[in-house]
């Protein structure tokens, strides 16, 4: 029954990786302003891998399945150097600045977590943010016996052992040690990542609560095993597409409309599925920074700003609740 939902609503959906979907979204339109020193750090990149033991991956088709869940993982974190550049390998972290709230971001079908890397995640992580990025098992571009999308019922716990994985690398010895502020925690997701953001977030089966702040990108709320939807008070800021035609635009409205206050829902306006290129990208990034400034930093301005900047004529409205 999971898997006919799952077809239905993404039937024939072949979700672009962001670096090959910009070109197809950008579209003349009136820009967002940018914050001025938006970029306030560099950023390092790290690539590890966690192998969840206690859990196996299932079969395939062809892959008859594994004894364990292997998940590689980016991790973008505020570095030393000059703001503004790329990410660059193991640059040594801004240590003195810290530490800062983790953010776990979920790719979507047929992506992996570095495709979003230098598009999205490297400015987050520039503004002051810890983003661990995991490739899930058999919903990647390069799963064994192909992706598959009704694996995401297994990508909740996948989170939470990421979570668990990078807050022991926050404790032990080593380039990532204290970084992370293990107490302030968000989860992020495009597509079938913004479907398991909510999950992880919000069903009863899967809700971590150590997760403080949730941002679900073109997603929506489908079935999980033996869970029900309870929307704790959790932060919540939707984002999606009002064209886009993978996934509807209902599927936000509807959470939102479920959701418990503090909630927001970024509408971008004539927006596809992947709205990563102009004049949609700067509106969501900086959208993303003053929510995740307002419930992980607790600053009281950054809800004002939200607010505010929110709608911007010809790209984007915003509905709030921040009760």
């Amino acid at each position: 029954m999971i898997g006919g939902l799952v077809a239905a609503v993404l039937s024939g959906a072949l979700l672009l990786a962001p670096a090959a979907a910009l070109s197809a979204t950008t579209r003349s339109a009136p820009s967002v302003e940018a914050r001025p020193n938006e970029s306030e750090y560099a950023v390092g990149r790290r690539e590890v891998t966690f192998v969840d033991s206690s859990r196996p991956t299932g079969s395939n088709h062809s892959f008859t399945g594994a004894a364990d869940r292997t998940l590689p993982v980016l991790i973008m974190y505020p570095a030393k150097g000059i703001p503004g550049g790329l990410s660059e390998p193991d640059a040594r972290p801004a240590r003195r600045a810290g530490p800062f709230p983790l953010i776990v971001f979920s790719h979507g079908f047929r992506a992996t977590g570095p495709a979003y890397g230098d598009v999205l995640l490297r400015r987050i992580a520039a503004h002051g943010y810890v983003v661990a990025a995991p490739t899930f098992p058999l919903s990647n571009a390069r799963a064994p016996g192909g992706p598959k999308l009704e694996d995401y019922v297994n990508q909740p716990e996948d989170v939470s052992f990421v979570i668990d994985r990078v807050l022991a690398m926050n404790r032990r010895k080593g380039p990532l040690r204290g970084l992370i502020e293990r107490k302030e925690i968000g989860a992020m997701g495009h597509s079938l990542g913004g479907i398991t953001t909510l999950g992880v977030t919000y069903n009863r089966a899967n809700a971590d609560p150590r997760i403080k702040a949730a941002v679900p990108i073109s997603g929506l709320q489908l079935p999980f095993p033996d869970g029900t939807w309870t929307f704790p008070r959790v932060p919540l800021l939707l984002i999606h597409g009002d064209d886009d035609r993978t996934v509807p635009y209902a599927g936000s409205t509807l959470a939102y409309a479920a959701a418990t206050a503090p909630k927001f829902l970024l509408t971008l306006l004539d927006a596809p599925h992947t709205p990563f290129g102009a004049p949609f990208l700067d509106q969501v990034v900086r959208s993303i920074d003053d929510f995740l400034d307002r419930y992980l930093r607790h600053e009281k301005r950054a809800l004002a700003r939200l607010v505010r900047g929110g709608t911007v004529a010809g790209v984007s409205t915003l509905e709030s609740d921040p009760r």
